[in-house]
């Protein structure tokens, strides 16, 4: 009945419970680009939690929290970002050099500038924990405390 009368092209009683923003899908993955591109990491959507925005005067921070990890992002005009979680569209988030960050804020633009991201417990504390790897960094076969 309720396909019908969108068919027909009247609108059905009540309300629908979902929507979608045309040619748009929600986002999977939070992908994280460090500075000179080198490094990357992604934390999916499906574990998220929770985040906290604060201006702190001189810059802003947003804190992302996921089961078991944490993001933590500083800039300025992290609102932006914000609207993109509510949105369930943050995809990706690129960690400026200095230079670059400095060039958007003197230019006033309006896009977010992400001066530094932390994750929190880093990659290789979650692959060692994983792994079950006991051994000291940079000694092939030597295991700590032996």
């Amino acid at each position: 009945m309720f396909a019908r009368k969108i068919i027909e092209g009247r609108e059905p009683e009540g309300k629908a419970f979902t929507s979608e923003r045309q040619l748009t899908a929600q986002a999977f993955n939070l992908h994280v680009d460090f500075r000179g591109g080198r490094h990357a990491e992604g934390v999916g959507w499906s574990h998220y939690f929770t985040y906290r925005w604060l201006d702190k005067g001189d810059h802003e921070s947003l804190d992302i929290i996921f089961s078991g990890r944490a993001i933590e992002i500083e800039g300025h005009n992290l609102g932006i970002l914000v609207r993109e979680i509510r949105d369930g569209q943050l995809n990706g988030v690129l960690e400026m050099v200095s230079a670059e960050a400095e060039l958007k804020r003197v230019e006033a633009d309006d896009g977010p500038i992400i001066q530094s991201v932390k994750i929190s417990p880093d990659f290789d504390e979650l692959l060692k924990e994983i792994k079950g790897d006991d051994r000291e960094p940079g000694f092939a076969g030597k295991v700590r405390g032996r």
